[in-house]
C-alpha cells in the first residue's frame, strides 16, 4: 500500500470515528449540532463518492486528484472538530 493510500485511510478512518461519535451526541439533542451535522453529512456523502474510485485507483492514478481528495478530507476533519466542540 503507497504512502499517500495508508495516510488517506488513517485520514478517512479518523474522520469516521470522530462522525460516530458526533452522530451519537447530535442524536441527544442540540439542534444547531444537529444543523451542522446535516450539513457536513452532504459532504460526508461526496467525500466517499470519491474516495472510494480513488483508493480502487490508486496504483494507477495520483497526484492532483489525490490532493483535492485530501484537501476534502481535511476540511471535512476540521467541521467535524468544529462540530465536537459545540457538544
Amino acid at each position: 500500500m503507497s504512502d499517500d493510500k495508508r495516510g488517506l485511510e488513517n485520514l478517512k478512518e479518523s474522520i469516521e470515528q470522530m462522525r460516530d461519535e458526533i452522530k451519537l451526541k447530535a442524536h441527544l439533542g442540540q439542534a444547531e449540532a444537529k444543523e451542522e451535522l446535516e450539513h457536513l453529512e452532504k459532504k460526508w456523502d461526496s467525500f466517499l463518492s470519491q474516495y472510494k474510485p480513488f483508493t480502487a485507483e490508486a496504483g494507477k492514478t495520483a497526484g492532483n486528484a489525490g490532493a483535492a481528495l485530501s484537501l476534502a478530507a481535511e476540511e471535512l476533519k476540521n467541521g467535524y472538530k468544529r462540530l465536537r466542540k459545540l457538544l
